[in-house]
């Protein structure tokens, strides 16, 4: 007969059976059943057993719940759902109340520690039918949400293409449909398959509005695209079902068409090596790693974000070509924007972990030192001539309400191995209840404090010592050597290899006295501390245009100064069919030689602009000659172009490209 702790186990795994339940037993997350051996293969940890009666042994595999965040990512990367259950009631009173606070999957990850710093984590949902195919993608890490539709004459190129730019780690599916109708690159990515009423259409356009708070779509430009709201609804069923605290960094969605853009199908993405080398399958020998010399991690996903979606509005890229020129050439400029991009950390992501709820006091104390920074960014942006580069100044608000919360509310954040025993979280003054709880064990604090010197002149022991642990509390310690000298009103508390433990009834008074007060600190700090991040919440928005706003101007600078220690120009673009690239290089090959010098070309196409205009190019030569590295040089020129790069020519003329074949 099973016990009843084994009997909470097994009702808790029956409500997820489709995940790895991480159950917590004290210190320590334990795995049973089939959950454990497949912990124990995958993390390589030991496989064991535990009774829960005579006949009654189960495979066990457990792990320190201080590596919990270490183990569960190695879990999610390779394909697991892993649900954490967690102790909620008090301990001691039976069997301990257990409930399952969040689980985890590649797409709804979050913490820090378990995603790639430079690059977006996106959950998508496809949602297909004969007249629409719906796709809807979001970060849960930063808050962006959009979705898009194709026509049935658009697939399946448009979406492969679209899930290739996008490079999800997790794609939820229809419960059902065929593994293969998507073409779906389930080598990197996790393909979930959903219950069909996520899905549903009048469901999905429900929960849009009720987490919105508005009555119709229409503002989110999607309203009459009907498989776009099922993928956008499904992926908020979703998120509602793993963990609903997620829900909150959706303020907002953002509709969108890959026809606005260049078209790059997912051929041309992969041959033009955009994102990662043919050969190396990372960022090395691609066009992202001769771009990147972004500071900011939120610069770094925006670079990405721009690389792959090229513009067809002249008028945005010339914006964007006014202020690289301006950054391009001022030297003194670009290394006043560099100093201040290089004291911001990943805002983007810190704050979306404060709306959550879940950013530690160091992320926040981070948070008001880079809002210090935005206000000397702001200054020198008011500075520029360009209109892109004053727009963004006024995108960016430092947030002094934020900062002053922080700067009264927050001690300093406490560094690696320090002592915490004086150290305190709230800082004083800002709560009235707590600073008289804690005065009330100073005195109690500063006699332990003096006790080792006054015990050691008592008893004319020189080493002995005063000190704490979790397990026995305040103890007084004096060697073997010494036990001769101890006094009479010493009481035994533990016996050591080396010497034994003491403790005096004045001593117990004064721990009884800061323990019991302590244990209310903590409670109280963690209350304070969770309304202080509520309260930040309120500033969500402003802080998430800040970060944005940031992010942008990290790439303008990245391509400045990537034009001017490559030697890039300023092309021209116009309306119109013609093509002229004078002195053209291949900017991945060319930044690869390693010191030898690229051999440039040129390019001349004047379709339909003359009768006589050379609409073609024939291009000849034996193997290895450069024919392929020729095409891919004049189509990146163009691509870099159309992202607002200044590119790798002595000159260039271009006419606006609505797609690139390769």
């Amino acid at each position: 007969m099973s016990t009843p702790a084994r009997r909470q186990y097994l009702r808790m795994k029956s409500q997820y059976p489709d995940a790895i339940l991480m159950y917590q037993v004290g210190d320590f997350y334990e795995t049973f059943d089939g959950d454990a051996r497949i912990a124990a293969r995958e993390l390589q940890i030991v496989l064991t057993s535990r009774s829960y009666g005579e006949d009654d042994r189960v495979p066990l595999a457990g792990i320190p719940l201080h590596a919990l965040e270490n183990y569960v990512g190695k879990l999610v990367h390779r394909g697991y759902k892993v649900a954490i259950c967690d102790q909620v009631g008090e301990v001691g009173r039976g069997i301990v109340e257990r409930a399952v606070t969040r689980i985890l999957t590649s797409g709804t990850l979050s913490e820090p520690n378990l995603l790639p710093t430079r690059q977006n984590n996106y959950l998508v949902a496809i949602a297909p039918s004969r007249s629409q195919t719906g796709l809807a993608a979001v970060d849960v890490s930063t808050g962006e949400f959009i979705v898009t539709w194709f026509a049935p004459s658009e697939l399946p190129a448009a979406l492969e293409a679209e899930l290739q730019r996008l490079a999800p780690s997790e794609c939820l599916v229809v419960e059902g449909s065929h593994p293969n109708s998507h073409q779906l690159p389930a080598s990197t990515m996790t393909v979930t398959p959903c219950p069909p009423y996520f899905f549903e259409h009048e469901a999905a356009r429900m929960r849009l509005c009720r987490l919105f708070g508005v009555q119709s779509l229409d503002a989110y430009g999607c309203a009459h695209s009907p498989q776009a709201i099922a993928a956008a609804g499904a992926i908020i069923a979703y998120l509602e079902k793993m963990n609903v605290a997620l829900l909150s960094l959706l303020t907002g969605l953002r509709s969108y068409r890959t026809s606005s853009y260049m078209v790059l199908d997912a051929h041309t993405q992969r041959n033009l090596d955009l994102l990662q080398g043919s050969r190396s399958g990372t960022t090395q020998g691609s066009l992202l790693s001769v771009l990147d010399r972004t500071i900011t991690p939120m610069g770094a996903r925006q670079l990405r974000r721009t690389l792959t979606q090229p513009l067809l509005d002249l008028s945005q890229l010339e914006e964007r070509f006014e202020s690289v020129e301006e950054l391009y050439e001022s030297p003194a400029l670009r290394s006043r924007f560099a100093i201040c991009l290089q004291s911001l950390g990943d805002m983007e992501r810190i704050v979306g972990r404060a709306r959550q709820g879940s950013a530690v006091p160091n992320e926040v104390v981070a948070l008001r030192d880079y809002l210090t920074i935005i206000p000397r960014l702001r200054e020198l942006l008011q500075g520029c001539d360009t209109r892109l580069l004053a727009q963004l100044a006024n995108e960016l608000d430092p947030c002094p309400q934020v900062v002053e919360l922080i700067g009264k509310s927050l001690a300093r954040a406490r560094a690696a191995g320090e002592p915490d025993d004086d150290e305190r979280l709230i800082r004083a003054g800002f709560h009235a209840e707590l600073d008289e709880l804690i005065a009330s064990i100073s005195g109690s604090r500063r006699w332990i404090a003096s006790l080792e010197a006054i015990e050691r002149e008592r008893t004319g022991i020189k080493s002995l010592k005063v000190g704490f642990n979790k397990v026995f509390g305040y103890y007084i310690e004096i060697r073997n050597a010494h036990l001769k000298f101890a006094p009479a009103d010493y009481m035994r508390k533990q016996t050591l290899v080396n010497g034994e433990r003491f403790i005096t009834p004045e001593l117990k008074e004064h721990e009884a006295r800061i323990l019991s007060a302590t244990e209310r600190i903590e409670e109280m700090e963690r209350s304070i501390y969770a309304d202080v991040l509520r309260q930040l919440s309120v500033y969500y928005p402003q802080l998430m245009m800040t970060a944005a706003a940031v992010a942008r101007i990290d790439v303008l600078l990245c391509l400045a100064e990537v034009a001017a220690h490559q030697g890039y120009v300023r092309p021209t673009l116009e309306q119109g069919l013609g093509l002229e690239i004078v002195g053209g290089r291949h900017p991945v090959v060319e930044y690869t030689l390693d010191g030898d010098v690229f051999i440039p070309n040129d390019t001349r196409l004047q379709a339909g602009e003359v009768e006589q205009g050379e609409r073609i190019v024939l291009l000849t030569g034996p193997n290895m000659a450069g024919k392929s590295t020729y095409l891919r040089q004049v189509a990146l020129i163009t691509l870099l172009a159309q992202i607002g790069s200044f590119v790798p020519a002595g000159s260039a003329r271009i006419g606006l490209v609505d797609r690139i074949f390769t």
